[in-house]
């Protein structure tokens, strides 16, 4: 029975699973492409005009000029995330309040199956199509840094030494040509691995809750009002705790806040090894309340929260009335 009701779990997931997937794989690989057009060095004019806007910025606006900070902001599009919530909140609301809003729950629970194992079955499943969401989007920056070159201005030049002059003087000796340089040299793919990883944190989450509010509701039209409206409210929030200092201690009470992929390919740049600690120095992480965890630590602290809401979601699902199919 827990093999078909798997089975019946995978059929209706693999519709949206391979719309999402194919999505972010296309679009991860597109965004890579489009910024190999153009010349970073160009937009150094319009640094100072976008201060004011830095303190909204995970990481320092120069880091935008390189191609591995350029590329690390993949990970706060609206597509990329917008794919992630979609897949976690529609999978999430339909394992209790969209069994019962089909009318289908009872039907289900009339079969010798446990409530925990139908649980279990659920969150199994949308938990491995998650992870194959983010090893996508991973694999599309993968692809599009491993397929794509960018231009270089290049100019043959000689070191001239003078005599009483403890240096060498750089002269060109040509003109300047451009040439293409595989984007593989200038950045690595596994940069990219710890945030993608951050990624699946903040879905697992997200699924989490939504599971959550779907096992004390019996609409599921309801349970994705509720669910979208938290994410919101919670954006508000992070948002606010960066505008101004007085709104500053808002991040405390966001989850969002432990969601830095930015911020953790920064704090890698000099040392890959970064990726995959707990702890750092509470200045390498422009965070709030998770200000003293490493890359590592804020994902197991997103899939730590995310777990909560399924132990919450277990307990309320085992000892609440099923609702008769109207």
């Amino acid at each position: 029975m827990t093999r078909l009701l798997l089975k019946k779990t995978i059929h209706e997931s693999a519709l949206l699973f391979f719309a999402c997937g194919l999505m972010l794989f296309v679009f991860c690989w597109a965004r890579v492409w489009l910024l190999t057009q153009f010349d970073l060095k160009q937009f150094e004019v319009l640094l100072d005009q976008l201060r004011p806007f830095e303190k909204f910025m995970p990481i320092p606006i120069e880091q935008l000029l390189t191609y591995r900070g350029s590329l690390a902001m993949t990970f706060e599009e609206p597509v990329l995330i917008l794919c992630i919530l979609v897949w976690s909140i529609a999978r999430g609301s339909d394992v209790v309040s969209g069994e019962i809003n089909r009318g289908t729950l009872e039907m289900l629970l009339a079969q010798p199956i446990g409530r925990l194992r139908l649980l279990v079955c659920h969150a199994s499943v949308c938990t491995t199509g998650l992870a194959l969401l983010c090893l996508l989007s991973w694999l599309g920056l993968a692809a599009g840094i491993h397929t794509n070159s960018v231009k270089e201005s290049v100019a043959p030049t000689i070191d001239l030494k003078l005599p009483f002059v403890p240096f060498r003087i750089p002269l060109r000796t040509g003109p300047v040509t451009q040439i293409h340089v595989p984007l593989a040299q200038r950045v690595d793919a596994t940069a990219y691995v710890a945030p993608a990883c951050n990624l699946f944190g903040l879905g697992f989450f997200v699924f989490s809750l939504s599971m959550l509010c779907s096992s004390f509701d019996r609409y599921r039209w309801r349970t994705l009002g509720i669910v979208i409206g938290i994410y919101v409210i919670q954006l508000l929030m992070l948002l606010l705790s960066k505008a101004t200092a007085w709104t500053s201690g808002l991040g405390y009470f966001t989850f969002l806040a432990a969601y830095k992929p930015v911020a953790i390919v920064h704090v890698t740049r000099n040392s890959s090894a970064n990726a995959w600690r707990l702890l750092v120095p509470p200045e390498s992480l422009s965070a709030s309340w998770q200000h003293s965890l490493g890359p590592l630590g804020l994902t197991v602290l997103l899939i730590a929260m995310g777990l909560a809401c399924l132990a919450i979601a277990a307990w309320i699902f085992r000892t609440r009335d099923i609702p008769a199919p109207l």
